[in-house]
């Protein structure tokens, strides 16, 4: 492993040499990218002491705030926001939740990492105070339901990660032998007839973004193929979605 940290160490640690070290070591570029992503925060991480980060933190906050009330408040929450923080930047010297550790196929790690979303968003919802369970059957247009308030609510659950987009229009078919461009190959928009809300599972640190369709079914046809992150950001970890959806 020594040979590919040298290779890089000749290239000032440019991301844009990865491209050039693979091939000359027969590597796929984005397996060699996740070595170093891996080392690297590792050989930071072991030389960061959380706890004191964390108090870093803290102290950075206490001097922001001005208002007295605000600063009463901080005060109040003070030694719960750091324990919490030290444990978030657990996850962030991380890089988020260990994935693919055993180097599974690609194609069937993709499949995974669907199904884990969907087990995050599940877990979530339980943890959250909702009665929620997955849905087995593959061809369902939904794949969990929440009960709750004595309603039945349809979940559609997408997985995340480098991205920051997301879309209401599932991907065109593909491979050998398909023609994507035949009609029933086309991805088809999700609409409120398919589900009733659309939830985007980060899955590097489990962030849910919780979307009622009404709002995505007001999207027009295009836009709803590309939806920046930042525009749902009212939604980012908003459970209160499902109570309001079951109010009425």
């Amino acid at each position: 492993m020594h040979r590919y940290l040298d290779a890089l160490k000749e290239y000032d640690y440019k991301k844009s040499a990865i491209k050039g070290i693979a091939q000359k070591f027969g590597l796929s570029e984005s397996e060699l990218k996740r070595y170093y992503q891996t080392k690297f925060f590792s050989d930071v991480a072991n030389v960061i002491d959380l706890s004191e980060l964390a108090h870093h933190n803290i102290e950075q906050i206490e001097q922001i705030l001005e208002d007295e009330t605000l600063k009463k408040e901080f005060k109040f929450i003070k030694t719960d926001l750091k324990k919490i923080i030290e444990k978030s930047l657990y996850i962030a010297m991380t890089n988020g939740f260990s994935s693919n550790i055993n180097r599974i196929e690609s194609g069937v790690m993709t499949a995974n990492a669907g199904d884990s979303a969907e087990f995050i968003f599940v877990a979530r919802a339980i943890l959250a105070g909702f009665n929620c369970s997955s849905v087995d059957v593959r061809s369902s247009r939904y794949d969990a339901i929440i009960d709750y308030n004595d309603k039945l609510l349809r979940v559609q659950i997408k997985g995340i990660s480098t991205g920051n987009t997301i879309s209401f229009k599932d991907r065109d078919r593909g491979g050998q032998g398909i023609d994507h461009r035949h009609e029933r190959n086309r991805g088809r928009r999700i609409t409120k007839k398919d589900c009733d809300i659309y939830v985007a599972v980060d899955k590097q640190v489990g962030i849910c973004y919780i979307i009622p369709m009404k709002w995505a079914d007001a999207l027009s046809d295009d836009k709803c193929k590309s939806i920046k992150l930042s525009e749902v950001s009212y939604y980012k970890e908003n459970w209160t979605v499902i109570k309001e959806m079951t109010a009425s």
